[in-house]
């Protein structure tokens, strides 16, 4: 007996020694990219209701040979031509046969052949429409949750195969999300990308909403701060570009329009709130890549209260970069993208007349930066050239995606400028598809060529005009293409309160992918290196 009542306690003391030893040892230390603690979601609670989980099935990007261009496609890179106004044709690569049709019929592979003029004077441009689409609705503080689905999502069993489609380079494709929304949405949000085989995501940030009061942030600035984090670092480790617009009012000029963006009276103070954004979000941890300053400032309704003039903004510029290559000298700036419009519109300066401006104040000296463009096509397929009167929107080289490349190109090299282009929005919208379960729905009054295109011509325009760019010619002026937009008909009331920039969305109002989604999801990537 008295053995087995040593041997009982003897067993504890062994037991006890080790749970001692295990209390003193360490633990491993695992890295988490989230900032300390967060504050409350302005407005009230964030909602917990998830975006809908993609039901499509995910096709894995395949590794294979870049696309190679037919036989007999011709692709010719002219210098610049002797006389004003007469560019030589560039001809290229893969397009789409598109038919007016909205059902997806598959039958041949994909081919194309697109031209781009290289003008070395750019004419007079008087459009016959006002650009409206491009504008970023402004988001209420709250988030808004998805709808509730009870609704199927849609189906798309015609879609083409991947060796129908464009071989892509990832690397140089970005989309842009809408990001007030719920942790739980951006998550899922960051995982659609990554089955889209997107690399980049952009991000705007509305400074009025961040920064309050000088020097005084929002709940809203951390958790975009977060939104970076977990887009950069836990979900894809996306490479980010931060677009930043809108000034607070206590930074505008007196006698400012408060129902139109403008910029700051004095451009120090887009540089203190730049430096805050970028300290917070761990420069060391290189978790944004590139930041566009500001968005459209050649329209009224994003640049109020000053005049509207490339000098003017690059003003605003020069205080933005110092500020970012002092905090974070890896980062690369980008120059606004202009809104595509011509001389002569009230409330605008023609975006080749205001890149002009840029560079008599002095861009050609920045070496690093890149040039933002938004060579929108309207109804125009994107290997399209200027001009014609058989349809609207179609008579003047703003509304066509290759003669903005072009006359972006064109300005640039007059300026002995050595940089590439940054397409920072691109795209093709429509209503079609895009309401509550992929219901049509009629397209806003100012976006009536949203009526020319078919869902099937979106899809196709879009993976096109991604093919064009990675191609010589263009691939030697053009370095990134960013699309416009992921998830925009999912915020706000797309039925009863309709924005333009919902009809570029990838998802439809209930969160469910529309046709163009699944096309970039089929479409084989090569992911960079």
């Amino acid at each position: 007996m008295s053995i087995h009542f040593q041997l009982k306690y003897l067993i504890v003391a062994v037991i006890l020694a080790v749970l001692v030893a295990c209390n003193d040892t360490d633990p491993t230390p695992i890295k988490v990219y989230v900032t300390a603690t967060f504050p409350a979601q302005v407005g009230g609670e964030i909602p917990t209701s998830p975006t809908p989980t993609s039901t499509i099935e995910s096709a894995a990007p395949t590794e294979t040979a870049p696309y190679e261009p037919s036989p007999t496609t011709e692709i010719v890179l002219s210098p610049s031509p002797d006389t004003a106004g007469q560019g030589v044709p560039i001809a290229h690569t893969p397009t789409f046969t598109s038919t007016a049709s909205p059902t997806v019929t598959p039958t041949s592979s994909v081919t194309a052949t697109a031209s781009v003029e290289v003008m070395t004077n750019t004419p007079t441009l008087t459009p016959t429409a006002t650009f409206t689409e491009t504008s970023t609705p402004e988001p209420s503080l709250t988030p808004t949750p998805s709808p509730t689905n009870t609704l199927a999502p849609p189906s798309f069993p015609n879609v083409p195969p991947q060796d129908q489609l464009p071989v892509l380079q990832s690397g140089g494709m970005g989309i842009q999300l809408h990001p007030l929304v719920t942790d739980e949405q951006w998550t899922q949000l960051l995982v659609q990308v990554n089955e889209l085989g997107f690399e980049w995501v952009k991000i705007q940030l509305s400074w009025k909403q961040l920064e309050p009061a000088p020097g005084q942030y929002s709940d809203l600035f951390y958790t975009y701060v977060r939104r970076v984090q977990w887009a950069s670092f836990q979900v894809g480790s996306h490479k980010i570009l931060l677009s930043v617009v809108g000034a607070p009012d206590w930074a505008r000029p007196q006698g400012f329009d408060p129902a139109l963006e403008g910029p700051p009276a004095d451009p120090a103070t887009i540089a203190n709130f730049l430096t805050a954004f970028i300290r917070e979000t761990k420069p060391e941890d290189n978790r944004i890549q590139a930041i566009e300053i500001w968005n459209e400032p050649n329209l009224i309704r994003e640049w109020s209260g000053q005049e509207i003039s490339g000098a003017t903004y690059m003003r605003l510029f020069d205080a933005a970069y110092a500020a970012i290559k002092a905090v974070a000298p890896n980062i690369t700036v980008v120059t606004a993208g202009l809104a595509p419009v011509g001389d002569g519109l009230q409330g605008a300066v023609g975006d080749r007349t205001y890149l002009r401006q840029m560079y008599a104040a002095g861009l050609a000296r920045y070496t690093d930066v890149k040039i933002g463009v938004h060579p929108y096509g309207w109804a125009n397929p994107p290997d399209s050239r200027c001009c014609t009167s058989e349809r609207g929107w179609a008579d003047n080289r703003v509304f066509y995606f290759l003669e903005t490349i072009s006359d972006y190109a064109d300005i640039i090299r007059q300026n002995n400028h050595v940089t590439k282009m940054w397409l920072t929005e691109m795209g093709w919208g429509t209503f079609k598809g895009v309401g509550p379960g992929g219901t049509d729905l009629p397209a806003p009054a100012v976006a009536g060529f949203f009526d020319l295109i078919t869902p099937q011509q979106q899809a196709e325009y879009g993976l096109q005009a991604f093919a064009l760019i990675q191609q010589p010619p263009l691939s030697d002026i053009v370095e990134l293409g960013f699309l416009w937009n992921l998830n925009f008909a999912t915020i706000g009331d797309v039925v009863n309160a309709p924005q333009e920039q919902m009809g570029y969305s990838l998802l439809d109002a209930t969160g469910y992918p529309r046709l163009i989604y699944r096309y970039f999801q089929v479409a084989r990537k090569i992911p960079s290196s």
